[in-house]
């Protein structure tokens, strides 16, 4: 499997592993790399690197005794009785030879299976690794479990650590080096998103139509229960989340209206979009440059906005092999999260210079993207279709309308992005900023 980007998260485990002793905590929602990042940095080190199962602490400490003696080559070590993480961790801190790299990975694992693992190890880490030339990593996927239980202030280990990352999914330009075809590249993305282990399932596939039926519309389909896991490994009441889920999918993006649409007050369900915000699996938008704001909700996760879409209304008929790929509920989805990657486009590519981008509406109109400078503001309209010359000036005649109504002193600039344009190079005479996939895909 090939190994992508990520040059800034390595630079910064670099530095830590010139800097011992150190102490790095590495987070991030399963299947986006962790283990592989490591694996990598760990190359010609000195390095101990331990998975945790997903088992009870006998068995992890077993293991641990198990891959330590072979790291040490102390053949007497698992005969030992060492039964207690805080024993264990000190026996290792005594026998690590010099400049080496300790890689805990699934750290969470060991905390479900014993909390006393925090304070045990943050003592030896005090008083015996803190002393050594040793780099010290823990790694985990819970994300609430590793924000609660690692990184808050109650945490036995807060204060140690010397740098957290958050590991986060490829952003569309490094996902498109998994594909051959570009364009098939970028629709795969906006189904699935920027995680390593979707884009190498979307690699198998030569089109969308196939990738969909197979992967989603199939019972057998890598995708079909993924939202399940996904959310289970986070979240209780798995479905008031999926209503909520649901909801926001059918357009319903005030508090209100998704509350109206699972039936509960909304005061009852705001814990439950508290925990997928912090999660990160929808977002609350507010409009840019509007005094008086009403935020919206939407989801946030390519897999999650596609499998809501195209799977869980039709989970009936999958079971009965009877859905075929709906074109209309895949321009649905194309059509959310171009907007999506149209941000990331200006903000990656940087055709246009801002300080500040997002959405605008006010009293019923809406422009998909403002880029705010200090003294110009730049308005873009997002259209996943193939624009004709009739059809751009529509939009444009549009967008200037619209501009008469955003509270800004200074000079207005119009564009469009768009899956393509005909007289692109004539648009861009007349001062107008245009781009469509040639442009994003370059």
């Amino acid at each position: 499997m090939e190994f992508v980007d990520r040059e800034k998260e390595t630079a910064l485990l670099q530095r830590e592993w010139e800097n011992t002793p150190s102490f790095v905590v590495l987070y991030g929602r399963r299947r986006v790399g962790k283990t592989r990042l490591l694996q990598e940095f760990a190359k010609n080190k000195n390095s101990f690197f331990f998975t945790f199962p997903e088992a009870v602490k006998e068995i992890q400490i077993e293991e641990f005794k198990r891959e330590l003696a072979k790291f040490l080559n102390d053949k007497w070590l698992e005969k030992l009785e060492l039964n207690d993480w805080k024993e264990l961790f000190t026996y290792m801190a005594d026998k690590l030879p010099e400049k080496t790299l300790i890689i805990l990975d699934e750290f969470t694992y060991a905390i479900k299976s014993d909390k006393k693992i925090l304070s045990d190890l943050q003592r030896v880490w005090d008083h015996e690794l803190s002393k050594k030339d040793v780099m010290l990593v823990i790694s985990g996927s819970l994300l609430g479990m590793m924000w609660d239980e690692v990184l808050s202030y109650a945490s036995p280990l807060y204060g140690r650590r010397t740098r957290d990352i958050h590991l986060k999914e490829l952003d569309y330009l490094n996902a498109l080096k998994f594909f051959e075809d570009k364009d098939y590249g970028i629709q795969a993305y906006m189904l699935i998103g920027g995680t390593p282990t979707y884009l190498n399932v979307a690699k198998r596939h030569k089109t969308i139509e196939n990738l969909v039926k197979e992967e989603f519309l199939s019972d057998g389909g890598f995708f079909y229960n993924e939202p399940y896991i996904l959310l289970s490994q986070e979240l209780r009441e798995l479905k008031v989340y999926f209503s909520i889920l649901s909801a926001i999918s059918h357009g319903n993006t005030r508090l209100e209206e998704i509350a109206n649409f699972i039936g509960k007050p909304a005061r009852s369900i705001y814990p439950y979009i508290e925990n997928l915000l912090r999660l990160g699996f929808i977002e609350k938008e507010t409009p840019i440059l509007v005094k008086k704001k009403r935020s919206v909700y939407k989801i946030r996760n390519n897999l999650l906005l596609s499998w809501f879409t195209l799977v869980y209304p039709n989970q009936g008929r999958i079971s009965l092999g009877k859905v075929e790929v709906n074109e209309d509920s895949l321009t649905k989805v194309f059509s959310k999260k171009f907007e999506d990657v149209a941000r990331e486009f200006l903000i990656l590519k940087r055709p246009v210079e801002f300080k500040e981008i997002g959405r605008w509406w006010f009293k019923g109109e809406e422009i998909d993207i403002i880029a705010l400078g200090d003294d110009e503001i730049f308005l873009f309209e997002v259209k996943w279709s193939d624009l004709n010359e009739k059809k751009t000036e529509n939009i444009l005649r549009a967008l200037r309308r619209k501009a008469r109504m955003v509270e800004f002193e200074g000079d207005f600039h119009y564009g469009i992005i768009a899956k393509s344009l005909d007289g692109k190079e004539d648009l861009r005479e007349k001062g107008f900023h245009v781009f469509d996939l040639e442009d994003m895909l370059r």
